[in-house]
């Protein structure tokens, strides 16, 4: 699914990434918002904000470009999902949210080729969740080789292996790894805005700050293809991975995967019903009922011959 190549020097743009969706991997969910906030590298090794000392929050760099958007998921959200993002199925329909179909792809492509290359995807628990749930996405419409220029990293590991290498005091076998048990371990308070695609973006670039320098060597030194990514769950025969580059697909190719997307309100096409195969079994309850009725009618006229040739002579 890609190459397993080094990437090609340093990263340049470092591109933080949440997902919000449906539900658990379990549940095989949909996206229902998505953030992306994309920082050159040497906002992080030279911030030109001074920085105040921890455990004060670091202020964001100046220039940064975002994409934020949300998402009608195609399918409910799980009552645990909606309480924990403030989102529901219903409310993004009633905004006339639009499905993740070949627009929003293409849009994504077109915020990467806007940064300076080679790109790193960084998500918080983003090797179990975050980009196998955006292969997925892309593998139900078979564009899952429109980010194949990306590379990608978990924060999660990354702050793990700093920690490690930091002071003894900062060991602790039991400690959470959580964005928000983090962010309050670092700074003292909880993170804004938790369970918002962009409020946990921006909770996890200001963890990031905390050793920038550092972070930046471990990026250069662990970032893997995404292609190499697998798909959180199967998907549709129909989605196959396209082999061709994202910019050669045509029109209609785009006008297929936009159609394929679930809807809730009639707005894509949904998959036809399988019909059952034939095959031995009970009758339908329907299919019993004619003949029923025509047993009992035969056996009143029998009943009322019977009686009358008891009352006839001879």
């Amino acid at each position: 699914m890609g190459s397993q190549a080094l990437p090609p020097g340093p990263m340049q743009t470092l591109i933080f990434l949440d997902l919000e969706a449906t539900g658990l991997p379990f549940s095989q969910p949909k996206v229902t918002e998505l953030c992306l906030l994309a920082v050159h590298r040497c906002a992080l090794e030279s911030p030109s904000t001074p920085q105040r000392p921890p455990p004060t929050v670091p202020l964001p760099p100046r220039v940064v470009d975002k994409l934020s958007l949300c998402v009608a998921p195609g399918k409910n959200c799980s009552p645990a999902a909606s309480e924990i993002t403030g989102l529901n199925t219903a409310m993004l329909v009633a905004h006339g949210r639009q499905h993740f179909n070949a627009d929003l792809v293409n849009m994504l492509q077109a915020f990467l080729q806007r940064q300076p290359q080679p790109w790193c995807l960084v998500a918080h628990n983003g090797n179990r969740y975050d980009f196998p749930l955006l292969q997925a996405e892309l593998a139900f419409l078979g564009l899952t080789s429109a980010l194949d220029g990306a590379f990608c990293v978990d924060s999660i590991a990354a702050l793990k292996a700093l920690e490690k290498a930091g002071s003894p005091s900062e060991h602790s076998p039991r400690k959470s790894y959580s964005l928000s048990s983090i962010y309050t371990r670092l700074y003292g308070q909880a993170p804004p805005d938790s369970h918002t695609a962009e409020g946990d973006v921006l909770a996890l670039l200001s963890i990031c700050q905390w050793r920038p320098q550092a972070l930046l060597k471990w990026v250069d030194a662990h970032a893997k293809p995404f292609s190499t990514v697998q798909p959180m769950y199967g998907v549709l025969a129909s989605a196959k991975t396209n082999a061709r580059p994202y910019a050669a697909i045509t029109s209609a190719a785009l006008t297929r995967a936009r159609d394929s997307s679930p809807s809730l309100d009639g707005g894509g096409r949904r998959p036809r019903a399988l019909l059952p195969k034939a095959g031995p079994g009970p009758l339908p309850r329907e299919g019993l009922l004619a003949p029923l009725g025509l047993l009992a009618f035969l056996t009143l006229v029998l009943a009322i011959l019977y009686r009358l040739s008891l009352g006839t002579p001879g």
